[in-house]
């Protein structure tokens, strides 16, 4: 059992951070892609973390910061079982894959808690349905759905993401561990 995750990035400082929480997982059974987003950004040594770079294309300025298209090029380059994703200045806890492999893996997508710099984020449900503006990147998922890719070119492509998931799974939990942190 392994997970991949896919950080895009534009070679922010914060990067080696978030590459360390991977490092500093008590499970090793993670892949990494880092997808530079028009920038050049540096590589890493552990052969876990594969760095890829999109070039921005002719006076296509808006390619730049597209993290859907970025984090779509991670999706089809991922082998594993499980995907999940990193913004390129947050951290995952050191036992989120050993935790995701011990109790979640009866379940389709994870929904891990948040904590940004206004307290912990718990997602909500209503009607027994999941408020897709209250998840934000902290989600994995088993890589079982080949069709599923992120929308280009619009705000919060990360709750369609959600949405999307939704509609082809209710198999989903909502952790008690609060396992991504937020430090923008």
């Amino acid at each position: 059992m392994s997970i991949t995750f896919i950080i895009p990035s534009l070679a922010r400082s914060t990067l080696s951070r978030t590459i360390d929480s991977l490092l500093n997982q008590t499970n090793k059974s993670w892949k990494c892609i880092v997808i530079y987003d028009g920038v050049d950004g540096p590589k890493f040594k552990d052969h876990r973390v594969q760095t890829f770079r999109i070039p921005k294309t002719g006076n296509d300025t808006k390619q730049m910061g597209e993290s859907g298209l970025v984090r779509n090029f991670g999706i089809l380059n991922c082998e594993t079982e499980w995907i999940g994703f990193l913004d390129d200045d947050d951290t995952i806890h050191s036992d989120y894959v050993e935790t995701l492999f011990k109790k979640y893996l009866k379940y389709d997508f994870v929904v891990w808690r948040m904590l940004n710099i206004n307290g912990v984020v718990i997602p909500r449900l209503e009607k027994n349905e999941l408020v897709i503006n209250n998840v934000g990147i902290s989600f994995c998922y088993k890589n079982k759905f080949k069709d599923l890719l992120f929308d280009k070119n619009i705000n919060g492509e990360d709750f369609y993401f959600v949405e999307k998931l939704l509609n082809k799974t209710k198999n989903y939990i909502i952790t008690d561990e609060v396992f991504y942190f937020i430090r923008h």
